[in-house]
């Protein structure tokens, strides 16, 4: 079950935190509202929707992942520790039939990635066929429309209560609010990649969980929806492990490092030319801006480099958490018992 990890006195996903069950099919109440409440806060996704969004599934549990290239899933950091194995997409159920399901054949962390960018890119053995990768955010992406209150979608697998205790199988998402664009406040934000290298979003009972760690954060553009965020953990302030708000890692500061790692070319934004109507991918709309100017610097920005890389192979969806080192974040991410 895929889990957001939050700290609880330890680090998160480290050491003594304990890691909450998340898959199957039930849904725990909402704690705020005495309902079902997926992803936290959101709704079921429909047939067809955000296939892109990716079940990364391996030994020492599960997390979600965004399909980037036809053989690249960008997922979180810390999820290399769960060692994946296959990742299975096109699916609003990974426990129903249907949908694809791919096998993994490297897994590469950001260097550095408990003190710079939590991410971490999987090669596939074979690319999928059929789903059209996600457009990925360079900085231009960032320049019109990302201040405070503007809204962008979180998709996953992961856990549906505040808790973190509830069973899930299924693909949720839910829209929120940009709280904090440039990560300039801190509150759990890394020092060595502030400002700017991360962004807080959600709040008030609407967020990712456990079991979301690495999947999209998605912002609706006249280019159809970009890829701008990767999961990663709790926010400093949480009270619950879930419901108060995350912090993302921003999809420009790390996509030259994932074309770098993989030798794979991906489709870019560069906030001008909208990319051809696509059936396979209904959600991504085939308007076009003419009013907005060409970007002033379309490219990557600069990274932090440096450090070490993680791999490793599984089977199954479950496991127990593995301990991540000593970094205190409440990372987020999804596991069996």
């Amino acid at each position: 079950m895929l889990l957001r990890s939050s700290l609880l006195v330890s680090l998160l996903g480290v050491g003594s935190a304990t890691a909450s069950p998340l898959a199957g099919g039930d849904q725990a109440p909402d704690q705020i509202t005495g309902t079902s409440a997926p992803i936290i806060g959101g709704t079921v996704v429909g047939a067809g929707n955000w296939r892109d969004t990716v079940a990364v599934l391996g030994a020492q549990g599960t997390c979600t992942g965004t399909l980037i290239a036809p053989d690249v899933v960008i997922t979180a950091g810390h999820c290399a520790a769960t060692n994946p194995t296959s990742v299975r997409l096109d699916t609003t159920d990974i426990k129903a039939a249907g949908g694809i399901t791919a096998t993994v054949k490297s897994v590469t962390a950001y260097p550095n990635w408990e003190t710079t960018y939590d991410v971490s890119v999987i090669v596939l053995n074979a690319p999928v066929v059929g789903v059209t990768p996600r457009t990925v955010a360079t900085a231009c992406t960032y320049t019109t429309g990302w201040t405070s209150g503007a809204s962008v979608h979180l998709v996953g697998f992961g856990a549906i209560d505040l808790q973190a205790q509830g069973n899930n199988s299924k693909l949720y998402e839910v829209s929120v609010p940009l709280t904090d664009p440039t990560c300039a406040a801190g509150n759990g934000c890394k020092p060595a990649v502030m400002p700017s290298g991360e962004f807080v979003a959600g709040g008030a009972g609407r967020d990712s969980c456990n079991g979301d760690s690495g999947g999209p954060v998605y912002l609706d553009t006249l280019r159809g929806p970009i890829l701008v965020g990767a999961v990663s953990r709790a926010t400093n302030s949480a009270t619950n492990p879930c419901g108060d708000g995350g912090i993302y890692v921003r999809m420009d500061k790390v996509v030259s490092w994932i074309e770098t790692t993989t030798g794979k070319t991906l489709t870019k934004d560069n906030c001008q030319v909208t990319p051809p109507a696509d059936p396979m991918n209904p959600d991504a709309p085939t308007t076009t801006d003419p009013t907005k100017p060409p970007p002033t610097n379309p490219n990557d920005a600069d990274e932090i480099t440096g450090g070490c890389s993680a791999g490793g192979s599984g089977s199954g969806l479950g496991g127990l958490v593995l301990a991540l080192g000593a970094v205190v974040l409440r990372r987020r991410r999804r596991q069996t018992t």
